[in-house]
């Protein structure tokens, strides 16, 4: 039998939802009030004979049945002989035995009617039980059911940890249901896939994981990807109602983090392949600016429709009702305290909060997290929340620059010197090699981790990164602001992955505001560069391989070429006039991008090394052309460079690459005409397969007595895959709620009287 767990409702939220059962209960519509002046009444309803009917609810879940009998009866029962109510109903969420429910129709004659009128958990519990429009009407409750989050760890294979299960708790607790939602579960209903975009801090993973938890509740089973889409690949079933939950999947600070090798077009075959299938959900997020840069340097991406898939939050998104829902929801569960709490229902306090011009639930939670930090005393928290919306990088300024020691900012810029979670043996190791002892390192942890920080477990060991991304940005700001600042995040690289880090989260390619500062540097960055060229790499959360010289070539060239640094540009050079480099390569793009710098390199050597280097990157491109996606990739690598080929040898491997893919259309096609059970050849890359030849007008590879076969065949193969799942009611959206529910004054105004 299952129960709601209505402790995880505001006093907000349990009153919208004993309106609803109420109404249709009794049969009346119910007006709702807000707490204080109207004297302790919460619903009301009034006859046409004059007539009155009270409901007091009392989301008494802390405190207990006693503490509850208590105050009913020296504060509640005056005021419902004030009143005078020709009935009156109490409704709460504190669970009651038959001699609580006694006492209280003791204390509340003659307007309780009958013991039957005090409604306790149980009983709510079951008129929840009896309608379930109601329940999924309100997304806070029926998402938080005991069902749903226990479903999180219920999985083998759903989470990597515990920590996403809390954090998913958390979200749960304080979400507001603004219209991004509907806009977004449109999405993925009708495609399967939806992009989550916006700007930081304006609730796209609260909303991605709002929606993962939706469809965890509909029984799909929830797949967290953390390093790339061969991930959902590896967790497919074709017979569990799945949904893949993708966070940042182009990263947070810029795309120079990259894609890993073949990763735009697994990413879009997965998009695909979930986009076929009816049991498959897709939730990616991305920050609207880094998808712009990652469209502008992978063709295959810019190529894909992502406005189909995309869902953009905006600050239209927040009403103030909206806004106000998410102040209410955060200070209600903070941890202030409660003259704290009652002080933001105050029309001069929360109004210029909600209606700030940047308005940001992100800067809200923050705030309040870490009101003790910012101020030392809760009296200016109102006034700080408003100062950081001003200034979103204040919040963390005032702790770095005022609460923080030299140690634990030091510690901030040495995880700033990396584009990734870094594993805690790693940092210890770089720690010691700064002359720092580990005893000041776990020091600052302490105080850190949890604020500005957070470690984790993943992959058998511990991972150290910032907290939220609003940290990294602030610390880039920070750094750029201060040359000196840019001098000591220097001195601490000691691996190539901080090099190139430093210069590509500071603008200075090209020309950037950085440049002049590097110039300045420049003997410094030479020497670091030849320091950390052959370094071994650290074992970073996302990192899939080695040295990869290709890319440490191509970084220290464009370094050498903007600094007009020989001692750096020979760095490149030197590994790039080595087969090895070339052919050991680790994904295409970082051969694109070598190739784009070194035709910049305008000198005789230069024009010597590329030849060479086109020869080997060919050889290298057309050495795995295993499945259609890689023929893909080598098609469009081949296309990238051929302008820079003085010769005919891209030319003759394009000529070659068109042979191999009639090849393998042809036998990709004959198993599906062939093959009565299970094809060698997925049924998503036969559709790939067809659908290119018809884009280019050709059937060659083809025989045409058996296509319309296979296309059956194909799309019998959807339909076996298809796995029925239950969809969500068409009038149970939860947005419909807060179209029934109080004003914003009403809302804030439930902060003054807490139940317990």
């Amino acid at each position: 039998m299952e129960t709601f767990d209505l402790s995880r409702l505001t006093d907000f939220d349990f009153e919208a939802v004993c309106k609803d059962l109420f109404e249709e209960e009794l049969g009346v519509r119910l007006e709702l009030f807000a707490a204080g002046a109207d004297g302790g009444v919460d619903l009301r309803h009034l006859s046409s004979a004059g007539e009155s009917l009270v409901v007091q609810c009392k989301h008494w879940h802390r405190s207990g049945r006693a503490k509850l009998i208590e105050h009913v009866e020296n504060t509640e029962a005056a005021k419902v002989a004030k009143l005078k109510p020709q009935r009156y109903i109490l409704a709460t969420s504190a669970s009651l035995t038959k001699g609580a429910k006694d006492k209280l129709f003791e204390i509340l004659q003659p307007y309780v009617k009958t013991p039957s009128d005090i409604y306790g958990k149980e009983e709510i519990d079951a008129l929840l039980r009896k309608r379930d429009h109601i329940v999924r009407r309100h997304l806070r409750l029926w998402l938080t059911s005991a069902s749903v989050l226990n479903s999180l760890l219920a999985k083998n294979v759903v989470t990597r940890s515990q920590a996403l299960a809390e954090e998913f708790d958390g979200t749960l607790r304080t979400y507001a249901v603004n219209p991004s939602y509907d806009r977004a579960l449109e999405l993925l209903e009708s495609r399967h896939v939806c992009v989550i975009a916006g700007i930081p801090g304006i609730g796209k993973t609260t909303l991605s994981q709002v929606l993962s938890a939706h469809y965890m509740a509909m029984g799909y089973e929830l797949v967290e990807i953390s390093e790339d889409s061969d991930e959902a690949n590896h967790l497919w079933n074709d017979e569990l109602n799945q949904v893949y939950y993708y966070d940042d999947f182009l990263g947070q600070t810029t795309f120079d983090e990259k894609l890993a090798k073949n990763e735009d077009s697994r990413l879009l075959s997965l998009m695909k392949r979930v986009s076929r299938s009816p049991n498959k959900r897709f939730i990616l997020t991305t920050r609207e600016y880094i998808l712009a840069q990652a469209r502008q340097r992978y063709e295959r991406l810019d190529r894909h429709s992502f406005d189909v898939h995309t869902c953009v939050i905006d600050l239209s998104d927040y009403t103030y009702q909206a806004r106000a829902s998410i102040l209410y929801n955060h200070v209600y569960n903070s941890p202030l305290p409660q003259t704290v709490k009652q002080s933001f229902a105050e029309k001069r306090v929360y109004r210029p909060i909600i209606q700030h011009r940047n308005f940001n639930p992100r800067i809200i939670a923050v705030t309040l997290a870490e009101s003790g930090l910012l101020s030392g005393h809760h009296e200016s928290l109102s006034d700080d929340i408003v100062a950081n919306l001003e200034d979103p990088y204040r919040i963390w300024d005032h702790i770095v620059r005022n609460q923080l020691g030299e140690t634990d900012v030091k510690l901030l810029k040495l995880i700033l010197t990396f584009m990734s979670d870094i594993r805690l043996d790693d940092l210890q190791e770089l720690w010691m090699e700064l002359g720092e002892p580990l005893r000041e390192l776990r020091k600052a942890l302490g105080v850190l981790d949890g604020t500005m920080l957070r470690s984790m477990h993943q992959y058998g060991a511990v991972h150290v990164g910032f907290h939220n991304p609003s940290v990294r940005d602030f610390l880039v700001n920070y750094v750029q602001s201060d040359i000196g600042e840019v001098t000591s995040l220097i001195s601490m690289v000691r691996r190539f992955e901080q090099l190139e880090t430093l210069w590509l989260i500071f603008p200075a390619p090209g020309g950037g505001p950085m440049a002049e500062t590097y110039k300045r540097r420049r003997d410094q960055l030479e020497q670091v560069a030849s320091m950390v060229f052959h370094a071994e790499p650290v074992n970073l959360r996302n990192s899939r391989h080695g040295k990869n010289y290709v890319r440490r070539a191509w970084l220290c060239l464009e370094m050498g070429l903007d600094l007009e640094s020989e001692v750096i540009r020979e760095l490149a050079l030197e590994a790039a006039s080595d087969a090895d480099t070339i052919l050991n390569a680790s994904e295409s793009t970082d051969l694109h991008a070598f190739f784009q710098t070194l035709a910049r390199h305008k000198t005789s050597r230069g024009e010597e090394i590329m030849f060479d280097c086109i020869s080997w990157a060919v050889e290298w491109i057309m050495g795995d052309l295993s499945d259609w996606n890689l023929i893909e990739e080598a098609e469009d690598f081949l296309r990238s460079i051929e302008h820079y080929d003085p010769g005919i040898e891209v030319s003759e491997a394009l000529a070659r690459l068109d042979s191999v893919r009639d090849d393998y259309a042809e036998s990709a096609f004959e198993d599906w005409a062939q093959t009565h059970r299970d094809p060698v050849f997925s049924g998503s890359e036969m559709k790939e397969v067809i659908d290119h030849y018809k884009a280019i007008g050709s059937t060659d590879p083809f025989d045409m007595s058996e296509y319309d076969n296979v296309l059956q065949r194909l799309d019998e193969y959807d339909a076996g895959h298809e796995t029925p799942f239950a969809a969500p009611r068409k009038d149970s959206a939860a947005g419909l709620a807060w179209n029934e529910v109080r004003e914003v004054q009403s809302m804030m105004q439930t902060l003054r009287e807490s139940s317990d």
